[in-house]
């Protein structure tokens, strides 16, 4: 009987042990998550406050390569204002650094429409 007693004692401690220190780890990592997340926030903060989005300087000869939306439509290809915002977009990532927008082009697709909603499905963000 004393040794059933000491076996039950050890597998409760154990269970005890675990449980604890499962729950020590979701409380680090999410305590580390949020300070991440608190980081990157003021990181982005400073940043916008630094930088200002400036679509006239580069992105000018990007967006007269289009001249007319109605001709775009017709022709299959992208509308100044579309390229207008991917230029303003690869500013907004590069900002600090010298770059330009040198062609922007349609990409090929050869998927189906099933095929395009089950890639965007399976690499949706959490």
């Amino acid at each position: 009987m004393n040794n059933l007693m000491q076996a039950f004692i050890l597998l409760l401690a154990g269970f005890i042990v675990v449980f604890v220190v499962l729950i020590l780890l979701i409380i680090v990592v999410t305590l580390y998550s949020k300070i991440i997340v608190a980081a990157q926030n003021s990181a982005d903060k400073k940043k916008a406050r630094k930088t200002t989005v400036n679509v006239g300087n580069e992105n000018t000869a990007a967006a007269a390569a289009v001249t007319d939306d109605e001709e775009d439509e017709d022709d299959g290809e992208i509308p100044g204002e579309i390229i207008a915002v991917i230029a303003a977009a690869v500013d907004a990532v590069y900002g600090d650094r010298p770059h330009r927008v040198q062609s922007v082009r349609r990409s090929k697709t050869s998927r189906s429409a099933w095929s395009r909603a089950g890639v965007l499905d399976n690499t949706r963000p959490f």
